[in-house]
């Protein structure tokens, strides 16, 4: 059991360091599905389907990248002693985990806004595969933000005198002024 979470530890580290980990998982997972499925999955969706699909994955990447953001402002404005430690021994790691994931989205919502504009057949043939990979890549771009929300969020409940994970705040009084 103590292997496991040792190779476990190793694996999350590596992943948490090298962001650009994301992009060959994207690439290989789109691959194994181009092998496995033999088409890609707007093959059998309508043009005005394919647009509206599109136009989704663009507006949720720029809200998930809009997301990122926010834990920028937390990172930025937190104080204490874990903060600190976490940005001294860390923090050059947290930049580029905070500049590729918003990079990422930026591309993701990008692509799929240039694949509508190009997408004017009633068959999508290559870009089809983009839009399959971008997809992949929101996905994987998505559990990078959360790990980075929970470890801030994690610093900042262990500096504010919160250090039980998972315990709820239990409101004592609401005051309507």
């Amino acid at each position: 059991m103590r292997l496991v979470h040792t190779l476990w530890a190793r694996l999350l580290n590596c992943w948490s360091h090298r962001p650009t980990i994301d992009y060959a998982l994207a690439a290989l997972t789109t691959l194994a599905l181009a092998s496995w499925q033999r088409h890609h999955i707007l093959t059998q969706h309508s043009q005005d389907q394919r647009m509206n699909i599109y136009a989704t994955v663009a507006s949720v990447a720029a809200i998930v990248g809009g997301f990122g953001t926010a834990a920028i402002s937390q990172y930025a404005t937190s104080s204490g002693r874990r903060m600190a430690f976490l940005r001294e021994l860390y923090g050059h790691h947290l930049r580029r985990n905070w500049v590729g994931l918003l990079t990422s989205m930026l591309t993701v919502s990008g692509g799929c806004l240039g694949v509508m504009l190009i997408d004017t057949k009633s068959t999508l043939g290559w870009p089809g595969w983009v839009v399959e990979g971008l997809i992949t890549l929101g996905f994987y771009r998505s559990f990078r933000l959360v790990w980075l929300f929970r470890l801030l969020i994690d610093v900042s409940d262990h500096d504010a005198g919160n250090s039980g994970r998972g315990q709820t705040v239990d409101v004592l009084e609401i005051r309507r002024d």
